[in-house]
């Protein structure tokens, strides 16, 4: 008995298309969460305080997804692994953001 491996094709899209739109949504995704990223660093470095740097952390948890993306798709990393990782920063986007905001509205006010 033979097993076929069958590619997982992307919304119906013929594989060599959903790579090629895969790989430049992941560049551009990567590029722009970095941008941002420097951004946020400089922001932090000039304020100094923990919402800024719990904002900065959820922006890199943010570029770290492209890196995931990349790994996937050069075969380092098996789908399950993926998905796992990404909706675990997922979990850690979420949580630093309302971590730095409930710190500015209610910490910070308190001191």
């Amino acid at each position: 008995m033979t097993s076929a491996i069958v590619p997982t094709i992307l919304h119906g899209a013929t594989p060599a298309a959903s790579t090629s739109a895969l790989t430049v949504v992941l560049t551009l995704g990567a590029l722009g969460s970095v941008a941002v990223l420097v951004l946020a660093l400089a922001a932090l470095r000039r304020r100094r305080s923990l919402p800024y740097l719990l904002v900065a952390l959820a922006i890199a948890a943010l570029a770290t997804r492209a890196v995931v993306g990349a790994l996937t798709m050069g075969g380092y990393l098996g789908s399950t692994t993926h998905h796992l990782v990404e909706h675990g920063l997922d979990v850690a986007v979420v949580a630093l953001v309302v971590g730095a905001v409930y710190y500015a509205r209610t910490v910070e006010n308190q001191l």
